[in-house]
């Protein structure tokens, strides 16, 4: 089987993925679908990906076709986007000409079905454009974006959201991007072009909107059950939303980190703890450094590996932060790194710390640490507690609660005994080869639901017949136009 994992000819899916980024942009999201698309190539299935590409300079809504090593050699189109053209509420969760894009990318793309991953510059309505071609689809719900523009249900005052509020969620816009208030003049219509009268109106209509468009797809995947909670609660359906957690290769990546560690050389007594991530206010960065100044633990240092990004456009959090590592020397920002690294970061440290105030959806980074046989801290919010494995494995402290982080942090500096229990702690993980078959039974049986046909399969599903492929790709890609333009 080649790159491309085209195995047995003629058999395989042919699976699209839309997603906001794909490597090399950083991003737990993207670590996740590089490895499944990974995973999905060994099984003799080939994915296409539409993502955006947010270089300067670039024709917005232009596209470029790229093909590369990391995710299997999988092509990738990008569409060139960079939030140019937004004058109203409505253009965070609709975009016609985005949605062209897609089009335009289903008809020459001959997908058997599509997994949308992120829908941030596409418009939640891509996924009506999609459904009503008659395409099979399915979507995972790695953020709350559906429900909140901002991504994580954290307002601008740092308050964190249960379930988006029409008048909450009208001030936070308001607050977050003020051009698109209809109190500064932004156009004040909802999705299809309805009148709305004002900022609160136009906040209820779009999570209206974006509720319809979450019925579209056949499946809804969700990483864990404190972010099912979270839709459940914002009026999804619960048996919508089917727990699909993201696989993680625990042994290679402990073998990885083993032989980073023999290379290095390491200050006696010295503890490193890490922090793995964007420098979001939203994650906890500065309750913890906050409470690590405070902590009595001179052995101890705090590390910061990740992208050092305003959020939102807000800085205020990511400065102070950088005021402290300035007094501190023992609080060191690293900078990003690429995921092909993380087994030498992951290396440096005896623990990774995720102190996070929203509800996380998972926590991609204290798993791959507890994959590689590091301890925890982790805040209560979301599912980030679940990798603690019920205190077996690390600490799990009151979120936003300083006092609770400076007592966390001086007990792991102070207790060795309950450091070397927490790392010997096994890792509750599955594989990403577990998480792609699961992904891969739910496309087949939405194909097979949707179109009424089975398609040729590489390696045979468990309980599913092998079935019988189109009788040439030709046929379904004029078949798609078909659909698309009504001939």
């Amino acid at each position: 089987m080649d790159a491309l994992g085209k195995g047995v000819k003629g058999a395989g899916l042919d699976v699209g993925f839309v997603a906001q980024g794909w490597h090399p942009d950083p991003g737990g999201v993207e670590t996740h679908t590089v490895s499944l698309a990974r995973e999905l190539s060994t099984r003799g299935h080939r994915v296409h990906v539409l993502a955006l590409d947010s270089r300067e300079g670039l024709e917005p809504y232009s596209t470029r076709v790229e093909v590369g090593e990391a995710g299997g050699g999988v092509e990738v189109r990008r569409m060139a986007y960079r939030y140019h053209d937004h004058r109203g509420l409505v253009d965070l969760v609709q975009n016609r000409r985005a949605e062209d894009v897609v089009l335009a990318w289903l008809a020459e793309t001959p997908c058997d079905v599509i997994h949308v991953h992120h829908l941030t510059g596409f418009g939640a309505g891509a996924l009506r454009a999609i459904a009503d071609v008659g395409q099979p689809l399915v979507m995972s719900l790695h953020d709350y974006w559906m429900l909140c523009p901002r991504g994580q249900m954290y307002r601008w005052d740092g308050v964190v959201c249960g379930t988006p509020e029409p008048k909450a969620c009208g001030e936070c816009i308001a607050r977050t991007w003020p051009r698109l208030a209809a109190a500064n003049g932004a156009k004040p219509i909802g999705p299809d072009e309805q009148p709305v009268a004002d900022d609160v109106e136009a906040a209820a209509a779009r999570t209206r909107f974006a509720l319809a468009m979450l019925e579209q797809p056949a499946r809804l995947f969700v990483p864990s059950r404190a972010a099912q909670e979270v839709f459940v609660a914002s009026g999804v359906a619960r048996a919508r939303l089917q727990l699909c957690e993201y696989g993680i290769d625990a042994e290679p990546l402990r073998r990885a980190v083993a032989a980073e560690r023999a290379k290095l050389v390491r200050e006696p007594g010295e503890l490193v703890i890490g922090v793995l991530g964007a420098l979001f206010a939203s994650k906890g960065v500065l309750d913890l450094a906050r409470a690590f100044t405070q902590a009595d633990a001179p052995n101890l240092r705090l590390e910061f590996h990740g992208p050092e990004w305003a959020y939102h456009g807000d800085a205020t959090a990511l400065e102070t932060l950088r005021g402290l590592a300035r007094g501190d020397s023992r609080i060191r920002l690293r900078g990003e790194f690429a995921h092909g690294d993380l087994a030498r970061v992951l290396a440096g440290l005896d623990a990774v710390a995720a102190p996070s105030v929203w509800h996380e959806t998972f926590g991609l980074a204290v798993r791959e640490a507890r994959a590689a046989g590091l301890p925890v801290l982790v805040s209560d919010m979301g599912a980030l507690a679940d990798a603690a494995q019920g205190g077996a494995a690390g600490l799990v402290v009151r979120a936003g609660d300083v006092f609770a982080w400076r007592d966390a942090l001086e007990r792991f500096a102070k207790d060795r005994a309950a450091r070397e229990r927490w790392a010997g702690a096994p890792p509750v993980t599955r594989t990403v080869a577990a998480m792609a078959g699961e992904l891969e039974r739910a496309y087949v049986e939405t194909i097979v639901a949707k179109t009424g046909r089975m398609p040729r399969l590489v390696q045979p599903i468990e309980g599913l017949s092998s079935g019988r492929a189109p009788e040439d790709g030709a046929r379904s890609k004029k078949g798609f136009w078909g659909r698309l333009f009504g001939g």
